[in-house]
């Protein structure tokens, strides 16, 4: 039988964050213990020289081949992905590796733009995990999983490095460009800057993607995500085994949450063919 794994106070906090806006947060509101989690508390090393934090989180059952990396969104802090971390742990036995991109949690400082769609240096940042989690984990099928910012910084890294098993997008945007102009017609008195990037660019990179399995999921409520952008951007990835779903009735970051056991069988159907 499913275990209920979502918390209500929890869910408030994931679908409330502001947007598309750099705010990181300092304060854990959970550790993996929270949720039932044993945990390693680790130290990862950029090659720019930054330190991050992270949890090695572990299911009560290891039945997987599979380690997922999960690159989380642009405000809060690892903390915020308890939920998602404990439904891969329970649900599938699968370990988790949480990290804090430089500036949020308990990682090294970093200045930043509060009004930038991202930073390069999150990339980075990224980089540093799989290759932590290559080198302290040699025998599992990595899998580098992002949501929001994360999202697009996971398809950029599957174009970047060999050896990722498999990637899932929870609603990447295709450009910068495209989410600034959408964000800005539904908020006209908030701007978002764009960082002339190409480690920021979802489309300018596909053509060069490496991984060989692809899950992009997204909601179809959503405002400055669209669809229509969206899915072509995927249609043009050069690999096989891709999939893309519109989860009806979700904005944005609800889906897992909203239309759970449909979102567990697509994780499951992606694991399966990877």
């Amino acid at each position: 039988m499913r275990k209920q794994i979502l918390s209500l106070a929890m869910l408030i906090c994931l679908i409330t964050e502001d947007a598309f806006a750099i705010h990181p947060y300092k304060d854990y509101v959970a550790t993996p213990a929270s949720y039932h989690l044993e945990y390693d508390s680790i130290n990862i090393s950029t090659k720019d020289h930054w330190v991050l934090t992270g949890w090695y989180c572990k299911p009560q059952v290891d039945s997987s081949k599979f380690l997922i990396i999960l690159a989380g969104t642009d405000a809060g802090n690892m903390s915020y992905d308890l939920p998602i971390v404990q439904l891969l742990a329970t649900n599938f036995g699968v370990p988790v590796l949480l990290f804090d991109y430089r500036g949020f949690g308990s990682s090294q400082t970093f200045a930043y733009d509060s009004n930038a769609i991202g930073h390069p240096e999150y990339l980075v940042d990224v980089d540093a995990a799989v290759d932590f989690a290559r080198h302290h984990y040699p025998s599992r099928k990595l899998i580098l999983y992002g949501r929001s910012l994360g999202a697009s910084l996971a398809i950029i890294e599957g174009c970047r490095q060999s050896g990722i098993s498999g990637i899932i997008a929870e609603s990447p945007y295709v450009s910068q460009q495209l989410l600034k102009e959408h964000f800005e017609a539904a908020n006209p008195e908030r701007p978002a800057i764009p960082i002339k990037s190409n480690d920021l660019e979802p489309l300018a990179n596909i053509i060069n993607f490496r991984s060989k399995n692809l899950l992009v999921v997204h909601g179809a409520k959503e405002q400055y995500i669209l669809t229509s952008e969206l899915k072509p951007m995927v249609n043009k990835i050069p690999i096989k085994n891709k999939r893309f779903l519109d989860f009806e009735d979700c904005d944005h970051l609800e889906l897992p949450f909203k239309q759970t056991l449909e979102f567990e069988r697509a994780l499951q159907i992606f694991f399966s063919g990877v």
